[in-house]
């Protein structure tokens, strides 16, 4: 293998996946409650803030974001490590955050069903769909063997021609507005400056960074108290569809990422990533740890809150055991991201009676600890099992390596080819309500569609950066 990590594309890979997955599966009232998300309950699908719990829908995005604070140490310490000048790298930060609040803007107002909505012609509005993804990849592909001057006026001009296409869209009707955007996107857009950031001034002082995470922890509970100055600072967002002071929470998550990221970066460099294979100890332990994860998805989604934590104790200790004596580099990374892993769980579990029990939306304090505990153990077990198969994880490493394709591939161009596929041989279940089997079987079509098309980049050496 190479100076990669993998197991940290893995989970970027795996949330990639499975929001897609979740957003194509069909609103069928027959479908079993754990098919989505835990407050979207069938068989109305009417938003519940009421209802506690998650489900493997609600890990998704916060898998995404753990992704993202484990790539600071990879990415951005990189550019340290090499040199690269401070106002170099701020600014850098900077236009990242800012082409991802315009991409969040464009998604907000491009989507094929919002244009059809308005034009009533599906095979016409996949066409513009489509054209829309092609100056998505205009502006953010990095194309091998040009030179960065070229790469930039080609980013430049995707970003002309969106800028554009969304004149058009407004022309012909649709409601364009920097007021609409795709949340996660913008999300995104906000922590991933903040956490960089904050990494960055943190990276020798791990006490520090984590006193930043009680210190957002507590505001985000202290703003739940009418008229005071939490609640004040909480909701300052001075261009609202810019930055939300609010989406600082999911630093809780980020932030907890970067942890495991920096354990991953001095793994790699000490080249411990040709031990040899996992033994049966550390597979055991994964499998305890995998174990882990699917009893606390069921007790906090069934509420069965007593057995969730003595199963959570039990387990622990068992794979604690395994783990606790290491004696190589990898070893050492195995413990400690159980280690650490375990204790954000066990955070989140302590603060799960609050605010109602755990929510993804809106998200509640033990909903960030409980996500960034299993992450952190997703990546234990996907760990052991890349060093038992020596194998670099497919489809979703290839998925999680080019997250922005992959992002964009089912609703910007699966989606309207299929639109145009459904001319020449009826796709009845593409269109609204369908069949238990078909309504699953629709999200799994699109799903893998959009993986190999990902692939195809991946495995081509083309890749979105911002």
């Amino acid at each position: 293998m190479n100076n990669r990590a993998y197991a940290v594309d893995i989970l970027r890979g795996l949330a990639i996946v499975g929001m897609v997955l979740s957003g194509y599966i069909a609103w069928n009232p027959d479908l079993p409650a754990w098919l989505f998300h835990a407050q979207l309950p069938p068989p109305s699908f009417v938003f519940d803030a009421s209802v506690a719990g998650i489900t493997w829908v609600d890990l998704v995005f916060p898998f995404f974001l753990f992704s993202m604070g484990a790539a600071f140490p990879l990415s951005l310490g990189r550019r340290l490590n090499r040199g690269d000048p401070p106002r170099r790298i701020v600014v850098s930060i900077l236009k990242r955050g800012l082409l991802l609040a315009f991409f969040a803007v464009a998604l907000g107002n491009t989507g094929l069903w919002t244009l059809d909505a308005v034009l009533q012609r599906p095979v016409v509005s996949a066409l513009v769909t489509m054209t829309v993804w092609g100056a998505f990849f205009a502006m953010f592909v990095r194309i091998p063997g040009f030179i960065p001057r070229q790469n930039g006026w080609l980013n430049a001009g995707g970003i002309a021609v969106l800028a554009v296409l969304m004149g058009v869209y407004r022309w012909l009707g649709v409601g364009v507005s920097v007021v609409r955007s795709d949340i996660i996107i913008l999300i995104l857009a906000d922590v991933v400056v903040a956490g960089s950031l904050i990494w960055w001034l943190t990276r020798r002082n791990l006490w520090l960074r984590m006193g930043i995470v009680a210190l957002i922890a507590a505001l985000k509970l202290g703003a739940a108290v009418p008229g005071s100055w939490n609640e004040a600072v909480w909701n300052f967002s001075p261009v609202p569809w810019l930055f939300r002071t609010e989406f600082l929470q999911y630093l809780c998550i980020v932030l907890p990422g970067s942890v495991a990221g920096d354990l991953f970066a001095r793994w790699l460099a000490r080249g411990q990533q040709e031990e040899r294979p996992a033994l049966s100890g550390q597979i055991a332990a994964a499998g305890l740890t995998a174990l882990l994860l699917a009893v606390n998805i069921w007790g906090l989604f069934t509420r069965t809150l007593t057995l969730n934590l003595v199963l959570t104790l039990a387990l622990g200790a068992a794979a604690w055991m395994l783990l606790r004596k290491p004696r190589t580099g990898t070893e050492s990374l195995l413990y400690r991201l159980f280690t650490t892993g375990f204790f954000w769980l066990l955070l989140g579990l302590a603060f799960e009676s609050l605010e109602e029990g755990v929510k993804k939306d809106p998200a509640t304090v033990s909903y960030f600890f409980i996500t960034a505990g299993m992450a952190s153990h997703v990546l234990l077990v996907t760990s052991v099992l890349l060093r038992k198969g020596r194998s670099r994880g497919g489809l979703l490493v290839l998925c999680g390596q080019n997250p922005m394709i992959a992002y964009t591939a089912a609703g910007y161009v699966v989606v309207p080819l299929l639109v145009f596929a459904d001319r020449a041989v009826a796709l009845p279940w593409l269109w609204g309500q369908c069949g238990c089997v078909m309504g699953v079987g629709r999200g799994v079509i699109v799903t893998l569609l959009m993986m190999l098309f990902t692939a195809a980049f991946t495995r081509s050496k083309i890749f979105w950066r911002t």
